[in-house]
């Protein structure tokens, strides 16, 4: 999460949906007083290359609690007042809810949190995605965000995010937590009529919403 005082944006972070690639991006605009949540070592790492800032007064104090970078928006809208909330430009991003099933599938995998896609399924997993990012930029069932980007077009959105808040460059993306999921792989391949329903129930607010079909 990225709270900017200096171009008055606040940037919620939602799971498996290139947040960690955008974060480090926005780093990079960000000034000495903004506020940015801390990274995985190696994550960090990649923002120093780019010439990205690290996690910065994330804590208490600075602020009346501490933020974490999937912090949800109830917590959030307190933590940096309603004044912040209600007048900085606030924007999430929002994945195909089977692709991003599939994303986080192969992300256990790779630490061997789990060996087949069938057994993940019968995991809490899912529902806490869900959950999770439904949290992250909603407040009492409606939208808080004042736009919802788009994993699957994610380059041209957070464009057109860059031009409107007037940022100095580009966005230039790094691929953040890339190479756990096999090159080329259609999430599709993975699934059956039953899986198929499974996500569709489990993520439904999100479906509604934003149209998704498998």
């Amino acid at each position: 999460m990225i709270v900017s005082h200096q171009h008055r944006f606040v940037f919620m972070k939602t799971l498996k949906t290139a947040g960690t690639s955008v974060e480090i991006a926005l780093s990079r605009v960000c000034g000495p007083d903004d506020v940015i949540t801390p990274l995985p070592d190696e994550d960090e790492e990649l923002r120093r290359e780019r010439g990205g800032r690290p996690g910065q007064n994330h804590e208490s104090p600075p602020l009346p609690a501490r933020v974490h970078e999937h912090i949800r928006a109830s917590k959030v809208r307190p933590i940096i007042g309603r004044e912040a909330w209600d007048g900085y430009y606030k924007f999430a991003i929002e994945r195909n809810p089977w692709d991003a099933v599939v994303s986080l599938f192969y992300w256990l995998r790779r630490y061997d949190m789990v060996d087949t896609f069938e057994r993940f399924l019968t995991m809490p997993n899912i529902e806490q995605l869900a959950t999770r990012n439904y949290r992250a930029y909603h407040l009492n069932g409606r939208v808080a965000v004042d736009r919802v980007l788009r994993f699957e077009r994610l380059a041209d959105d957070l464009a057109e995010v860059w031009r409107h808040l007037s940022l100095p460059g580009e966005p230039d993306l790094p691929y953040a937590k890339s190479g756990a999921r096999p090159s080329g792989s259609d999430y599709r391949e993975l699934y059956d009529a039953d899986s198929v329903e499974l996500v569709r129930r489990v993520f439904a607010r999100q479906i509604e919403e934003l149209g998704y079909e498998f």
